[in-house]
């Protein structure tokens, strides 16, 4: 039967050569994304969709498959033809957190997908708006963490939701300092920055699209981004290397996309999907993901995009087992 779908699938292959279409008979391929439409996620596909298309004139559909906290897309490529006509922008907790948080996990990352190519890495940044950074005398992230340890005092950070890479960063923060962080988690950047902005929580420590445009208007300070190097986003912000004095300079939550398949995609598959993204890359592209706070960063093709995986998955484990994010 693998021997069968590998000649199918081999068999719906274009030359990349003459071509430069993935699928035959001008077939659109579906890319996967397990969110609704306006968010981070969505942002990195259509972009994505839109360079790889003008490479290799293959006609792309974006299908936003949100829900289930990303099951129903994973689900959706897990059960797809592994010809390459269906691939998921997944992020790398698909393959790293997700299925620790769940008692039963409805799929394995490394059984039932096929990572390609990742195509963006991202950070976080924490904000505090100026005006309680001033009252409080927050001027760097050590003011911030030292505040939030001092007896009595607790500090309220927002996420964009329950179980995040977020969430689990902040909670491995406040375990590593001894600060005394409550989490509160959105349906969102926007309505955490909303409430920000508004004074209802301390902080956010979040991915940056909804936080670079009131970091860029100065209503809001950024004390230090969630990678262990400064992010070429926001080079002025200490990453937290630079903060081993509190315990986190270790600590380095580069989050990245990836376009994944169902199991069993051929090589030649893999392959011609992970050129075509390669030669998609552009000064153009990097600069529009620039704006969503994404870094345009691709790996060479299935066997360094596992590598990748395998070699950040001792500190998702740690930061999912301190955060004891679990889901139903």
């Amino acid at each position: 039967m693998n021997l069968r779908r590998s000649l199918l699938a081999n068999a719906l292959l274009l030359p990349l050569a003459a071509h430069g279409q993935i699928l035959q008979g001008g077939r659109p391929m579906r890319w996967v994304v397990p969110f609704p439409p306006g968010g981070q996620a969505d942002a990195i596909a259509r972009g994505w969709a839109e360079a790889f298309s003008a490479a290799t004139k293959q006609t792309v559909v974006i299908d936003n498959r949100g829900g289930a906290n990303g099951l129903l897309g994973v689900g959706a490529v897990k059960e797809a033809p592994p010809d390459g006509s269906v691939v998921g922008v997944f992020n790398v907790s698909f393959f790293n957190a997700l299925p620790l948080m769940m008692a039963r996990p409805p799929y394995d990352p490394a059984r039932d997908l096929t990572p390609i190519v990742r195509v963006v890495t991202s950070t976080t940044v924490c904000c505090v708006t100026a005006e309680r950074a001033k009252e409080r005398g927050w001027k760097t992230f050590r003011d911030l963490i030292d505040w939030g340890r001092k007896p009595g005092q607790q500090l309220t950070k927002g996420s964009s939701g329950n179980a995040g890479p977020a969430h689990l960063l902040i909670a491995t923060i406040a375990r590593r300092t001894g600060a005394n962080i409550l989490h509160v988690p959105y349906r969102g950047g926007a309505p955490a920055a909303v409430d920000l902005l508004g004074g209802q929580i301390d902080m956010v420590f979040d991915f940056m699209p909804a936080l670079l445009p009131h970091i860029a208007s100065g209503r809001l300070l950024p004390l230090a981004v969630g990678s262990k190097e400064r992010s070429p986003i926001l080079p002025e912000v200490p990453g937290l290397g630079e903060f081993a004095d509190r315990n986190v300079g270790d600590l380095d939550l580069q989050s990245w996309n990836m376009l994944a398949g169902p199991a069993g995609m051929p090589a030649d598959v893999t392959r011609a999907i992970a050129d075509g993204i390669k030669r998609g890359a552009s000064p153009e592209l990097a600069a529009k993901l620039k704006t969503a706070g994404l870094v345009l960063s691709t790996s060479d093709g299935v066997e360094a995009t596992r590598a990748l995986i395998a070699a950040e998955a001792p500190r998702w484990k740690e930061m999912v087992e301190t955060s004891g994010a679990k889901i139903e």
